[in-house]
């Protein structure tokens, strides 16, 4: 499940609402989801320091970043490792 998660919103770049729809959530139950995965360090949220423009690039279906809601959120290793296994 967590795989799958970082799937929809890291590679085929589903919003919040979409990935919530997929995954048969509500959009809070997944904003929960979120948060728990990044206290266990699949993903973390961006800081001002982090050095990324989300949709205004050529390479942003690779890019490790998201936007989803009010919130910036990067994959950590850990969390790209993951979706590698797919």
């Amino acid at each position: 499940m967590i795989s799958d998660l970082l799937s929809y919103i890291f590679v085929e770049r589903l919003s919040l609402n979409e990935t919530a729809h997929k995954m048969g959530m509500s959009v809070e139950q997944l904003k929960d989801r979120l948060h728990i995965m990044e206290q266990m360090g699949y993903l973390r949220k961006a800081d001002s320091n982090s050095s990324f423009s989300c949709n205004s690039c050529s390479s942003c279906k690779a890019c490790q970043t998201s936007s989803l809601g009010s919130g910036q959120y990067m994959l950590t290793e850990k969390g790209s490792r993951l979706i590698e296994l797919q």
